[in-house]
Order: C-alpha cells, then structure tokens, then sequence
C-alpha cells in the first residue's frame, strides 16, 4: 500500500479551484445564511438605547470684580464639581428612579445597589471646552447625558438631572452668602462691643483724673510696642512654620500612600493624577496665602494682586492637567523594572519629607526660643512701667486697647459692607451662575446596537467558517477527483475513463429531497428573520 504521507500533493490550479467550490458550494452558503439569521435574531433582540443630552455653562459675574468683590473663597466651577458629585449619590438617583419608574424589570429581579451602578453607568458628565471670561480666566461647560431604552424617557430624566444640578447650585450659592454674611456680621457686632467697653472705661478713667492724666513714659511705651511688633511677627513665623509642618505632613501621607499603592498598582495608574495633585496642593497654599494677606492689606498691595495672578496660571494648569488625563490613551503594561523604579523614587520623596519636617521642628525651636526673649523683653518693660504711678499705666494701656478695638471694629465692618453687597449681588443673580445653554434633546435614533454593523457580520462570519470547513475537509481528502489527479498518482497513462452511472430514479429522489431540504431551511430562516424583525417593530410601536 502506498504511504499517503510520502507523496505529495498536486499543486491546485484555477480549474481545482473551482472544482472545490463547486463540490462543497452548499458548505460555503449554509454557513453564510445561519450566520444572516443568527447575526439578524442578536440585532433586533437586543434592546435600543437612545442617548439624551444637555450643555450647561457658567456665566461670570455681570458686575466687575474690581467694583464688587465675592466675598466666597469656593469658585462657582468648584460648587458644579461638587455639586455633579451629589448628583450621583445614591439618595438622588433612588429618587430619580422612584419617581420615573426606571429600570422595572431589573428592580424585581436585582439587588437595588446594582440598580443604581447601573443607573450611575447610564449617567454620563463630560466638561466640555472652557468659555473665556472677561478676566482671561476660563469657565467650565459640562455636558450631561442620560441613555436610556425610552427615548423620551431618557429626555425626562436628561433634563431632571440638568434641573436639580442648576437648583442645587444656585442654593448653594445663597446659602454661602448667608453663612459668610453671618458670620461677619457676628465678628463686628463683638467688635463693637468691646470698643464701647473700652471707650466707656477710657471715658470713666478721664472723668476721674480730669487735670492731672499721665502722659509720660512714651520711650517705654514705644519699644513696648515695638516688641509687641516683634511677638506679632513672630507669631505669624509661628503660625507660617505649622501650616508647612501641616503640609509636609499631608505630603508625607500622600507619598506614603503612594508607595503602599505601588505594590498592586502600575505606576501609570498612579502617576496620571501625581501632577493634578501637585497643583492642588500648590493652588491650596497660595489661597492661603492670598486670605492671609487680605486680612492685613488692601487688594491694591502689589503681593496680593501677584499671588491672584498666579493663582490663576495654576488654576488654568491644573483644567488643562485634568483634559490631557481624559484625552489620554489607555494605558499599557510595563514592566517590573519600572515599578521598582517608582519605589524607589517614592521612598527616595519619603526620605526627603522627613528631613523637611525635622528641618520645620529646628525652626519652630527657634521661633519659640526668639518668643521666649521677646516675652523677657516685654516682662522686663511691664516692671520698668509699674514702678511708675498705677494712673499712668492704666491710662496707657486703655488707650493702646481702644486703638486696637477700633481697628478690629473699623476692619470689621468694611467687611461686612462687602457681605451685604456680595449677597445682594447673589440674590439679584448678577453674579456667577450656571445657565443652562441646550435643552435635553429629544433622540431619534438609538445610539445602540449598531445592527447596520451586526448584521453585516453574521453572513461575513459564517462564510468564514465555511470556507475554514471546506479546507479541513479538501485537505483530509485524499482520494483521486479528476484525470490530472490519476495521472499524477499513478504515473500510468490514462486512454480513457467510464462514468459513474446511477439509478435516474434514486438520483431524482436525491435531488428532490435536497431542493426540499435546502426550501425548508431557507423558509425556516427567512420565517426566524422576519419573526425578529416583526416582534421588534411591534415592541417598538
């Protein structure tokens, strides 16, 4: 017997080809025409989802700042942020689907926790390119989404969630403004008081020594002040000192974090935030900075207006930060090397923490030790002034107290005339709000799935398979098919060659129960494909 694997096979010409095809056409079509119906059944069974949308933006103050000032340190952007994440929370979308009746079937049938992932999936909040405002600062645009397999549900909803985030800022905004006004209005009212104390004891204080007041010691009195200059300053040093303490302690946790994170994260996913952090931080401290110098000067003073202008910058980083991360690609895998490089560097910020916190301790030392000289200088001029008469010190320190007062309470008051201006700019909408630009849209088409795309498919993959079937089998196929095959193989001249002759009658009755066979399927699937299609119109209407 000849070895079959020993002989090789006859190179296929056009002629083989066709030859292929035409033995094995109904493996090519069956497949082809199963894959029609199956991809036909996916694409009208599977639910439609239409998509409603919305663009909301915020509009800058229609007063300009340098004539009324807010009062409020939150930005109107940082009030939307917050408040698109209580748009999210559980009670609001609970609420949402109670009164709508979303999600029937999978509220029966699911836990409500999935419900509401499923709903907050379905939720989508996209900023969109900023708006520029007059001060050259840019004002964010968010666009809202909501899909849903009820177009005009999905436009209700749309168009709630848009409602609720433009009344839950605009409330927040008031209720800022009343607090901030509030409480400034608590501050003078004590200022108040105690400068009618201080003036009532001052006045109680002439009235008795009317003639023979003191009015000496001045020298005393004038480096008393200076060294309550000094333990002011210090103070501030002091005060300055732990608010870095308390930011290299908070830099220390985040890098510790970090570094924990390392061992189950790729340093991708923890660097695409590392620099949108390190602006915050940054924009936190100038801010604090910036409310510490508005309590001693003027909005004139050239410091002040150069952290605001630099405080902008960041802030304009810090968007642009934020849209590189969302146009980012996906992410890729790296490799261990890298991750062992990000410890390192993790460790190595660590260390170097550590170092600035024991550098910030020898300072607050010092600045303790200074106070502790200056309080000995203060202590040693208070005895240098009690040897004096008791009326001259009296009288002197009621009247250092009464200019202290009146400053607080002259302070105090502008700041309260700029609250009750503040306020009444909120109230009169004339400051930043949130204007809603396009209305939920009404969606015409469902955005999913795409049956243009899946029902393409079915066909293109089952000819596939077909023709991956028909291979297998011509290759497993080694008997002889035609007169080049003989010839090849048996390396014998052919003279001729005798047909195969069948029964007429058998190889009628074989046709007819193909034709049958292949009339049967066909209508069986043209009847799936028309029964997919009408259960979906139906739905439909």
């Amino acid at each position: 017997m000849i070895d079959r694997q020993s002989i090789p096979r006859r190179a296929l010409d056009l002629e083989d080809y066709a030859d292929i095809v035409r033995r094995n056409f109904r493996w090519l079509i069956a497949p082809a025409f199963a894959g029609l119906v199956i991809s036909t059944v996916v694409a009208f069974a599977l639910q439609n989802t239409y998509v409603s949308d919305a663009l909301i933006r915020v509009v800058p103050q229609q007063i300009s700042t340098e004539l009324v000032h807010p009062v409020s340190a939150q930005d109107v952007a940082d009030r939307v942020n917050a408040m698109v994440q209580s748009l999210e929370s559980r009670n609001t979308l609970t609420n949402i689907i109670t009164t709508y009746g979303l999600y029937k079937s999978e509220v029966k049938h699911e836990p409500f926790e999935d419900v509401i992932s499923q709903m907050q999936k379905s939720i989508g909040i996209r900023p969109m390119t900023g708006l520029t405002s007059g001060t050259e600062r840019e004002l964010p645009a968010i666009q809202i989404s909501f899909s849903y397999s009820d177009r005009y549900m999905a436009q209700k909803v749309c168009q709630n969630l848009v409602s609720r985030l433009m009344d839950a800022s605009t409330e927040a905004s008031s209720q800022t403004e009343v607090s901030v006004n509030q409480f400034l209005r608590d501050e003078f009212d004590q200022a108040k008081r105690d400068l009618d104390t201080i003036e009532q004891k001052l006045s109680d204080f002439r009235q008795k020594n009317a003639g023979h007041l003191p009015e000496e010691t001045q020298t005393n009195i004038s480096q008393m002040n200076a060294l309550e200059t000094r333990m002011s300053s210090l103070s501030e040093a002091a005060t300055h000192n732990a608010e870095q303490r308390m930011m290299l302690e908070s830099e220390l946790r985040l890098a510790k974090d970090r570094l924990a994170a390392i061992q189950t994260n790729s340093p991708q996913s923890l660097a695409h935030n590392e620099h949108v952090m390190e602006l915050n931080r940054q924009i936190e401290q100038l801010e604090t900075n910036i409310a510490s110098m508005r309590d001693r000067y003027t909005e004139d003073y050239p410091g002040l207006q150069s952290a605001k202008s630099q405080l902008a910058v960041l802030k304009k980083q810090r968007d642009q930060a934020l849209k590189d991360d969302a146009a980012a690609p996906p992410l890729i895998p790296v490799d261990t090397s890298t991750i062992n490089r990000e410890r390192v560097d993790a460790q190595g910020q660590i260390d170097q923490l550590q170092v600035a916190l024991k550098s910030n301790a020898m300072e607050a030392q010092q600045i303790q030790k200074q106070s502790g000289q200056v309080n000995a200088g203060l202590k040693s001029i208070q005895d240098r002034l009690e040897a004096v008469p008791a009326g001259e010190k009296e009288y002197a320190d009621l009247n250092r107290d009464e200019a202290l007062a009146r400053e607080r309470y002259i302070e105090s008051e502008s700041k309260v005339g700029k609250s009750a201006v503040s306020m009444d700019l909120e109230r009169r909408r004339q400051g930043q709000t949130v204007e809603q630009l396009d209305q939920a849209s009404l969606p015409e088409q469902p955005t999913a799935p795409r049956r243009t795309l899946i029902i393409p498919a079915g066909p293109v993959i089952g000819l596939v398979l077909g023709f991956v079937f028909v291979t297998v089998r011509e290759v497993r196929d080694t008997t002889l098919k035609n007169l080049k095959d003989a010839r090849l193989y048996t390396q014998l001249s052919i003279l001729g060659s005798v047909p195969l002759l069948e029964n007429d009658v058998v190889v009628q009755r074989r046709r007819q129960m193909m034709w049958v066979s292949w009339a049967a399927a066909t209508f069986v699937g043209l009847a799936i494909i028309a029964g997919s299609v009408a259960h979906y119109l139906l739905k439909k209407a």
